[in-house]
């Protein structure tokens, strides 16, 4: 018996020396140290015991303080090394190769979207046999830490109501009018994502302000194009590199526009419309031009109303979605509203996810993109449709779509907008990367 209690005393010291010795060698090398959250980093571990089973966690507090983590679980090669962007993990929040996994699925039970009107810390822990060997402390930095990004902003409060991003620069820079949807507040997200680029941005407001209208109505694309020429007259702004980047309701908007004004360099079209759908107003159109407005489409009521019943029967969770495509089936008033999307006079850029729940942005992309192979329209024209993903993945609201971010969870909301966490998150990524090489292509030209 003495014998026995020796030997595990023994083992139990050895497994204690084991330990400390791993826990003194094992190294977390990150590179970048500190990045914008938009940004990809490297993350590789040293010195880990040769195909041992490691638990990689990662956890932050974001600006409104609600706690998010991930997990992944590894093994490590015969080196004793893991590198997350040449190995799989093998069970957690994300399976397979995926180098920034930790950080888009990171989860929270406090809250549906992550706050990012500032930077956050997030600590990396390496953990054996439940057992902590190895910590490291990462920080992803805001692009809305404006003054650290020497990114200089203006609120235009007259002829337009906008506001201005403006990165440093020692020779005129290119820019972007961005239009955003219905939700109707300015978005600081995605217009500093862009002036972090380099790019200059005007983020235009077209209603819900005091000298605009409460709703979508009838918005002229005179307004736009005062931006537009505001913008070409900033000594800052190469006036030839100019593009306008709309999404959702904003899409519309967007291309209108530049169906009828010359001097963009491109378009882009993100969770677009094929067609002008109805204003907020009862027999009213969205948008005019010369004080005429456009011929619209919409849903009947009857449609509507059958349509949220069988949601209701079915305890299924509210989208709009249905709505929209119904309205297709009244072709001659979808044929009177569509966009001319071929009389646009520079590249386009249609981006969609196939799981969009708002309307079906991904068929009315692919009958956009048909209408421009049989008008032979001359410029570059492409869409990017992403499986699995929704309306939402290339940024709706503040904190949603943020490439190397966790996506919001949709399923905590009111209505649904498609697609699953993975999905919107890996969207982001690659939706960002494509959208950004368009632009470069783009003002080339």
């Amino acid at each position: 018996m003495r014998l026995l209690k020796t030997i595990l005393i023994i083992c139990l010291v050895n497994h204690f020396i084991n330990a400390q010795s791993t826990n003194k060698n094992v190294s977390i090398e990150i590179h970048p140290k500190t990045s914008l959250y938009h940004k990809p980093i490297d993350i590789k571990i040293y010195n880990l015991p040769p195909n041992q089973r490691v638990i990689l966690t990662l956890k932050t507090v974001d600006a409104r303080s609600k706690t998010w983590s991930s997990k992944a679980i590894y093994i490590s090669n015969n080196q004793g090394k893991i590198d997350l962007s040449k190995q799989p993990s093998v069970d957690g929040t994300y399976v397979g190769i995926y180098p920034m996994g930790l950080f888009w699925s990171l989860q929270s039970d406090e809250y549906h979207q992550i706050a990012t009107n500032s930077g956050f810390e997030t600590t990396l822990e390496v953990s054996i046999n439940d057992t902590i060997i190895a910590t490291k402390t990462i920080y992803r930095k805001s692009t809305r830490e404006l003054d650290s990004l020497k990114i200089s902003t203006y609120q235009k409060r007259d002829s337009i109501i906008a506001n201005y991003y403006l990165p440093a620069a020692t020779k005129k820079r290119p820019a972007i009018i961005f239009i955003g949807g219905s939700g109707g507040s300015f978005r600081q997200e995605r217009s500093s994502l862009y002036a972090s680029e380099g790019y200059a941005v005007l983020n235009l407001k077209y209603f819900k302000h005091d000298s605009l209208p409460d709703g979508i109505i009838e918005i002229p694309l005179e307004y736009v194009a005062k931006a537009h020429k505001w913008l070409q007259q900033q000594p800052e702004i190469d006036p030839n590199k100019i593009g306008i980047i709309g999404r959702s309701r904003g899409s519309e908007l967007a291309m209108l526009y530049a169906t009828k004004y010359d001097g963009l360099q491109f378009v882009i079209a993100q969770a677009p419309s094929n067609v002008v759908w109805f204003g907020w107003e009862d027999k009213k159109s969205s948008w005019s031009y010369k004080g005429v407005p456009f011929p619209y489409a919409e849903y009947t009521d009857e449609d509507s109303e059958k349509i949220e019943n069988e949601f209701i029967k079915n305890n299924i969770q509210f989208r709009d979605g249905p709505k929209f495509l119904s309205a297709f089936s009244n072709k001659e008033q979808i044929q009177k509203s569509l966009i001319p999307v071929e009389d646009i006079q520079c590249p386009i850029l249609f981006i969609s996810g196939k799981d969009d729940q708002v309307w079906p942005a991904t068929m009315m992309s692919e009958m956009m993109i048909k209408r421009l192979q049989e008008k032979k329209f001359k410029h570059e024209f492409m869409h990017l449709s992403y499986p699995d993903a929704g309306h939402n993945f290339a940024g709706g609201g503040q904190g949603c779509g943020i490439p190397y971010l966790p996506a919001e969870d949709y399923s905590k909301g009111r209505a649904a907008k498609g697609g699953s966490d993975k999905g919107n998150a890996l969207a982001a990524i690659r939706s960002w990367e494509a959208i950004l090489k368009f632009i470069e292509r783009s003002i080339r030209e």
